[in-house]
């Protein structure tokens, strides 16, 4: 292995922990700070609010003054805003920590993104098998945080887990974080003029809310459905590992997917691999309306499901089917644009889908309130429509 897929593999764990540290603390921070689901709803959507404007503002620096500054700022970020969360006893500074959490957070992913595209070859086999060391970090905490916060208590253990996030920071000062310089580089009014890159922020938009709102409240729908008089303690962990056992299988269907890349032939010369790389692209649009498909039924069969042991596995379906799908979008991105212009389209990209993000959870959250929160993920069921849409649209946009 090269230094930077070294990198990649020791760092992109981290960011995993990131994305599910705040699914993993909802309920011991419910407790803690007496939320109802609306407030629930709003902590998930601070996350998302950031993730918009600091993402697409790390996108133009890591592009001109370097992606190595990007990204020491973006994990000492998140190392702060765990130590926040750890010692915050109201809902406002619980905020502003999430808050702080996704924009380091967001620092990080753009800049990984981007040196998925140059640690590897093949870029559908290194964004599957990268975001697979993602999903690792997303599968072992929920369970790491259960753990830790039972034999440390809560202060203790969030704190241990922001300090954790200086590791990557230490080791990026060692790696070569820059491409070669380019002869004519993109313009920012090509990029942004360009339908692929909307088409793919849009469905990254509707994409993110079905994932992001299936984690966030997958401990929820179990514990809601304990059968009577069974110890909270019990209902708890079950769902706890619930939650764990719909990251591995997120990750599972990531490595999975890597393995079939990786099995592949390289065509040789730059006509055959041209080729045959838009030959993978097509097929990953194909997966991708049959992915969108299989999600709108697995998010009604939890709408509909009454019965735990039939949601949990609801919810491990659908972590099969959610691993590849942001794999393969963002290998189609950085596929269609060249090398130079790869941390503004990741911003563009997840900008976009900061809206997703902030809405659909406040909304999930507000109908569960005044409802429950079946008819609450409803919200999650349309936005599954929506996705189906878009990608069937890419997918013959692209084939004109």
């Amino acid at each position: 292995m090269t230094l930077l897929q070294t990198f990649m593999v020791v760092s992109l764990p981290a960011t995993g922990m990131c994305y599910a540290v705040l699914g993993a603390l909802k309920l011991p921070l419910a407790e803690r700070l007496n939320m109802n689901e609306a407030k629930v709803g709003g902590l998930v959507s601070s996350f998302g609010f950031m993730v918009g404007p600091i993402i697409l503002l790390c996108g133009f620096l890591a592009d001109a003054l370097g992606r190595k500054g990007v990204w020491i700022s973006g994990s000492m970020l998140v190392a702060l805003s765990l130590f926040m969360l750890a010692r915050t006893k109201s809902y406002s500074w619980a905020v502003v920590a999430v808050a702080l959490l996704s924009g380091g957070w967001a620092a990080m992913i753009n800049v990984g993104n981007v040196l998925m595209y140059l640690a590897y070859a093949n870029v559908f086999m290194a964004t599957n098998l990268l975001d697979f060391f993602f999903g690792l970090g997303a599968f072992l905490t929920p369970t790491v945080t259960v753990l830790l916060i039972r034999r440390f208590g809560f202060t203790h253990s969030v704190t241990l887990l922001g300090a954790l996030l200086i590791v990557p920071a230490v080791f990026s000062f060692a790696v070569n974080m820059q491409s070669a310089p380019v002869a004519q580089p993109v313009s920012f009014s090509a990029l942004a003029g360009d339908p692929i890159m909307w088409l793919c922020a849009l469905t990254l938009m509707f994409w993110v809310s079905i994932e992001s709102c299936t984690a966030a409240w997958t401990t929820t729908f179990i514990n809601g459905l304990a059968p009577a008089g069974e110890a909270s303690e019990r209902s708890r962990r079950i769902a706890a590992w619930t939650l764990s056992g719909f990251w591995l299988c997120f990750m599972g269907a990531r490595l999975l997917t890597a393995l079939i890349f990786h099995s592949g032939t390289t065509p040789e010369g730059e006509a055959a691999a041209k080729a045959a790389m838009l030959h993978t692209v097509q097929v990953a649009r194909v997966t991708h309306i049959v992915l969108a498909a299989l999600c709108i039924l697995v998010l009604l069969g939890i709408v509909i499901s009454r019965k735990r042991a039939l949601t949990i596995a609801l919810i491990l379906l659908a972590g099969l089917l959610y691993g590849p799908f942001f794999p393969n979008l963002m290998a189609i991105l950085l596929s269609h644009f060249p090398v130079e212009v790869h941390g503004r389209a990741v911003g563009i990209l997840f900008a976009t889908a900061s809206i997703g993000w902030t809405v659909f959870p406040m909304v999930i959250g507000a109908v569960a309130t005044r409802s429950t929160l079946q008819r609450g993920f409803l919200v999650a069921v349309g936005c599954g429509v929506a996705l189906l849409a878009l990608v069937t649209g890419h997918f013959i946009y692209a084939a004109k």
